[in-house]
């Protein structure tokens, strides 16, 4: 019986491993302070920037309801398409989407043309540095 229950619960890990979304391509870029993780993929380079996805994932908290519930809040992530200026040290955001922490789209946006200066010490910062002078 405990083998048959040790090779179940193997098998269900090895096949969850086999076939859940993979995060490999991105790599850890820098964390904000309320607990989020930011993860970059480079999709192109040119000569004066570069084509990125910024993956944020939000952490999951519990909190304590008014009537004395414990409950799970936060948590889910956001995938964001960014062109990096890295010689002027600007971006452009071109795309968000946002997921709950079920995986299911809550919001998607584009955004036009606009050019943002990188403000030192701020979690765009260490994206930029992570991207542009590959700091890890």
């Amino acid at each position: 019986m405990k083998t048959k229950l040790f090779s179940t619960i193997a098998f269900l890990l090895f096949f969850n491993q086999c076939f859940s979304q993979s995060d490999e391509e991105f790599s850890y870029a820098a964390s904000g302070t309320d607990g989020a993780d930011y993860f970059v993929l480079i999709e192109k380079v040119t000569d004066s920037s570069k084509e990125v996805w910024v993956k944020k994932t939000n952490p999951t908290k519990t909190v304590k309801t008014k009537k004395g519930k414990y409950i799970k809040t936060g948590g889910g992530h956001s995938m964001t398409f960014f062109i990096i200026n890295c010689s002027e040290k600007k971006y452009d955001i071109k795309e968000r989407i946002v997921y709950d922490r079920y995986g299911k789209v809550t919001s998607n946006d584009d955004f036009p043309v606009y050019e943002n200066r990188i403000v030192p010490g701020s979690v765009m910062s260490g994206i930029y540095n992570f991207v542009c002078n590959n700091e890890e």
